[in-house]
């Protein structure tokens, strides 16, 4: 029974091919389309263009088809019932299939169908019933651009929450699929569960032979409208008519215009799961949603981890010519957001080079460099645009021409409520910064150079024509020359060389260490060879071939006094080479008004009076900025770099500069 009906219904579709003239199956796909918008079948055939007595055929044997399966639905009920369903929905789902049209090209689309792959805002109108929603129309214009670039282009978009961001991913996968069928997607979230949740969503969309009627509720709220038409009869089936063709939730492939190859094409949607080990499809555009957490933004295993697999498997899912978009709101100064827009790259002119060997560091010309990701910010309040209460009331229009995102979603109501009671997570999580204004030690563009949000010209604190252990030439003496360490007894270790000239106030950092060590590995002594070794002894010695001896190494006791104070040879060491360590006590210090981390090390950031090399191929001063700009007050872990910097410029006005020991000839085998 179950055969037989199938064999009539799918005759339906492909009448003619086995006879004596074949119809091609758009023609066919045609009809269908005319006969769904509610023709006649004698217009329905003129478009078509096929005669009238072959489309009442086809109209009988439709009936009869839809006899036979209301008869068989009554007939096998009660053993439907005993298989659970599946056999029932196995039949159902082919007799759906058979009875959409096949992929029907460009050229045969309806206007609408036409319209709706230009205009995103009508497509999701009359196929998705959306309530026209301008940041989301805005943010899909930018992806699609972007995602015709000859180059990778990565994308991030930080919006509040609430504001529909998983939607817009599924709507405009779904867009991209209808514009082009051989597109590959990848759906990517925290877990693998969400991301297969995200693709059958979408499967669901396309496999639809119905127009989508929303819930009531929601339409009489105006947050959703009834769809005018169905995908699949305006452009075809998406779900390949073929029984062995893929078609899982966490993956599947959609019909193909050419059907020869359809066996050997990779996923048009595949998940993953950031939790996931292993992914193996590469596609031309990723869209990962909901993969920073309240869990995985703080310092944490879970970040770290999180940051790695990032950088390692996530952004490299990208074929060239591909586009990653990454969405989600912010969560603090350590979420994946901020990891991402720390990244930079470079714009090298290959013409610009002449062949030569460059020894000369000064003599380079730096590359232009750029944010690696590509930044859009919608927050859910601009107060420039608010002009009074009308604009903010729940009927007003929302951004770009009223002060807020969403004013139903996100009402001015809750809005208003959060942004006095808890300004600082409205701050970040709705309006998209790192911290509150006023909790980040230094501003990033303090560091880089450029215009602040401020509306403030800063010149920068990078030396682009300095790399690290080099030392700016023709310093004006005095010159002081301290280094400082941030031990710790399990976790890296930061170390630094500065040299600092009081007559211009600029402290210039030669080097820097960020790297676990032991005791030994500071400072140690082979008593067999009578030789001592480590990190100050190398530092040492190059400091005294430069130039700049290192008179002062300022090192916290919390954790190394012990070893330096309390050793013979450390001592001997100092009266070898005329160098004093001075012990430094943090305590309650690092918050303290006048000398603390906040009132000495902001100023001088600001007023670009440290001077740190350039970034160019350079992760130490990438290090350092990253940790500078996201210090804050109950940050524990990942500032390293900031205390060595501290102990180093509380204890610099106190410290002057040390005369070189006097070196005595003595003989070689001496």
């Amino acid at each position: 029974m179950w055969q037989m009906v199938c064999n009539y219904h799918v005759m339906i579709m492909v009448a003619g091919r086995s006879g004596r003239r074949q119809i091609p199956p758009q023609d066919v796909a045609r009809y269908w389309q005319s006969r769904a918008a509610g023709m006649s079948i004698q217009d329905a055939a003129g478009i078509a263009g096929i005669h009238v007595n072959t489309a009442t055929k086809w109209e009988a044997k439709r009936r009869k088809a839809q006899a036979e399966i209301q008869l068989a639905e009554v007939e096998v009920g009660q053993v439907v019932k005993k298989q659970g369903g599946r056999q029932a929905d196995a039949w159902k789902s082919a007799m759906e299939v058979a009875d959409l049209p096949p992929v029907i090209p460009y050229d045969r689309l309806s206007p609408e169908a036409q319209r709706g792959l230009e205009d995103f805002d009508y497509f999701r109108r009359r196929y998705l019933g959306r309530v026209p929603s301008p940041w989301q129309v805005d943010a899909a214009y930018k992806i699609a651009q972007m995602l015709q670039s000859p180059e990778k282009e990565f994308i991030l978009i930080n919006c509040p929450p609430g504001a529909g961001k998983s939607t817009l991913f599924h709507d405009f996968a779904v867009w991209m699929i209808c514009r082009n069928r051989k597109i590959r997607v990848l759906i990517g979230s925290a877990t693998q569960t969400l991301a297969k949740m995200y693709s059958r969503r979408i499967r669901e969309t396309l496999e639809r032979p119905f127009p989508l009627t929303p819930d009531p509720i929601l339409v009489e709220k105006g947050l959703a409208l009834n769809a005018e038409a169905c995908l699949s009869i305006d452009y075809g089936r998406f779900k390949p008519s073929s029984s062995g063709a893929l078609w899982r939730a966490e993956e599947f492939i959609v019909e193909q215009e050419d059907l020869s190859g359809l066996d050997n094409k990779e996923p048009t949607v595949s998940s993953y799961g950031i939790d996931s080990e292993f992914i193996g499809h590469r596609a031309d555009l990723c869209l990962f949603d909901d993969v920073a957490t309240p869990e995985n933004a703080k310092e944490s295993v879970a970040r770290d981890k999180l940051l790695e697999r990032w950088d390692t498997v996530a952004e490299a899912r990208v074929d060239p010519g591909g586009t990653l978009v990454v969405i989600g709101q912010r969560l603090g100064p350590g979420d994946l957001y901020a990891h991402c827009l720390s990244k930079v790259t470079y714009e090298e002119d290959p013409d610009a080079y002449d062949g030569s060997d460059v020894t000369d560091v000064s003599a380079e010309v730096e590359p232009e460099k750029k944010s690696k990701y590509t930044h859009f910010v919608y927050k859910a309040y601009y107060e420039d645009l608010d002009t009074g209460r009308e604009s903010r009331r729940t009927i007003a229009p929302p951004w770009p021409n009223g002060p807020l995102l969403d004013p139903y979603r996100l009402s001015w109501k809750d809005l208003s409520y959060l942004k006095h009671s808890a300004p600082a997570k409205f701050d970040v999580i709705y309006q998209q910064q790192d911290l509150a204004q006023g909790q980040y030690l230094i501003e990033r563009v303090w560091a880089t150079g450029g215009m602040g949000p401020d509306g403030v010209l800063y010149q920068g604190c990078i030396d682009t024509d300095r790399r690290p252990g080099y030392i700016p030439p023709n310093l004006e003496p005095p010159i002081i020359s301290i280094a400082s360490v941030d031990p710790s007894p399990t976790n890296f270790w930061a170390i630094q060389w500065w040299l600092y000239q009081p007559s211009t106030n600029l402290r210039y950092l030669v080097d820097l260490e960020r790297t676990k060590l032991t005791a030994e590995e500071l400072l140690g002594f082979n008593t067999s060879s009578r030789e001592y070794g480590g990190i100050m002894e190398a530092w040492q010695n190059r400091s005294f071939e430069m130039g700049y001896p290192i008179s002062h190494w300022i090192v916290e006791v919390n954790a190394a006094q012990r070893f330096l104070l309390a050793h013979d040879f450390v001592r001997k060491w100092q009266a070898l080479h005329g160098v004093l360590v001075v012990p430094h006590t943090t305590s309650r210090n690092k918050l303290d008004e006048n000398l603390g981390v906040e009132a000495l090390l902001p100023p001088l950031w600001r007023n670009g009076q440290v001077r740190i090399p350039t970034m160019r191929e350079n992760w130490k001063t990438l290090a350092f900025i990253e940790e500078m700009s996201s210090w804050t007050r109950n940050k524990k872990n990942g500032t390293d770099l900031v205390m060595a910097h501290w102990f180093a410029e509380l204890h610099m006005p106190q410290l002057g500069p040390m005369k070189r020991p006097p070196r005595l000839w003595r003989p070689s085998w001496i």
